[in-house]
């Protein structure tokens, strides 16, 4: 099991700064609060858009001028 510090990272539950280690555990990540036991899993997948509006954006290289 690896423990990192983020550094400047600030716990979204309790609010303190730099109280969040990132922890990995074979092929398990997740972040946790040193402070207030809060744990997020970080190989969870983020829940996809439900804006109506929203829309994929594509970067092209632009030309020179």
């Amino acid at each position: 099991m690896k423990r990192q510090f983020i550094a400047g990272a600030t716990c979204p539950e309790c609010g303190q700064m730099d109280k969040i280690q990132r922890i990995i555990d074979g092929d398990r990540q997740w972040m946790e609060c040193v402070a207030c036991g809060a744990q997020k899993d970080l190989d969870a997948k983020p829940p996809e858009a439900t804006d109506a509006l929203a829309q994929p954006v594509t970067l092209q290289p632009g030309t020179k001028k």
